[in-house]
This record gives structure tokens, sequence and C-alpha cells, in this order.
């Protein structure tokens, strides 16, 4: 497995376990509260926080359990460049579909609470997205 895939892995599980409790958290909370009063807004950035250094963590310890092994780390080839552009193309036709219900949210004034969870759901689902299709892709063959 090179590099990137193993860094592919990771993304994909380190943000569906970070926004995963993220939004099971502030869904649970506004099935109770009325949103207006949560916070979610400190919780947003702590996550965001958190996601980063849970990522820059595991980046440099599969960096270094790849580089202790036979040849070290290995540049991305043609086939990782391919996957990676199919990955972030598929992503991105998410993102751009999912923008649209954020915009309609906006246009008929939902709580800034749905607009900005929506927002960072739809961000989510594409990275998700960019992931498993990476993922698929390194599995299947390109």
């Amino acid at each position: 497995m090179t590099f990137e895939e193993k860094s592919t892995w990771i993304v994909a599980t380190v943000t569906l376990l970070v926004y995963g409790w993220y939004f099971a958290k502030i869904l649970g909370d506004a099935a109770t509260t009325p949103v207006s009063e949560i916070d979610y807004q400190t919780l947003l950035l702590v996550m965001v926080g958190v996601l980063v250094v849970l990522l820059i963590v595991s980046h440099v310890v599969i960096a270094a359990v790849t580089a202790g092994g036979a040849g070290g780390i290995e540049g991305s080839d043609e086939r990782d460049q391919k996957i990676d552009r199919s990955g972030e193309y598929v992503g991105g036709y998410v993102v751009g579909a999912g923008m649209l219900v954020v915009m309609v949210l906006a246009m008929v004034e939902a709580e800034y609470f749905w607009i900005a969870n929506a927002a960072l759901g739809i961000l989510v689902l594409g990275e998700l997205v960019t992931s498993g299709t990476k993922i698929i892709l390194y599995r299947r063959g390109f």
C-alpha cells in the first residue's frame, strides 16, 4: 500500500470519526434545545483543531513507518496522480451540488445553525466521497 493510499484511509477514518461525533452531539442537542441557544461555533472550531492535529500526527506516524520499510517513501506515480484527480473531481461535484442546499437555506433565511452545519455537512460529505472514490480506485484498479 502506497503512502498516498494510506493517507487516504487516514483522512477518511479521522474525518468520519471527528465529524461523526460532532454531528451526533450537535443534532442530539438540537433535538432537545432550541437551535438559537446551542453554542455550536466553539465546538466546531475545537473539532477542526482536533481534526488537524489527528491528521498531522497520523501522517507523521505513517511516514515514519513507511520510511522504515524497504525503499522508503516513494513519490507519487502517474497512477496515484490519476486516482487523486478522479477522487477530487467526484468530491467536487458533490460539494458543488450540495452547496445549492446551503444557498436555499440562506435564501429562506433559516437559522444560522442550520446554514453553518449544512455547509459543514456538505464539505464533510464531499471529503468522504473523495476519499471513498480514491479507495475504490486503489482497491479495484484505475
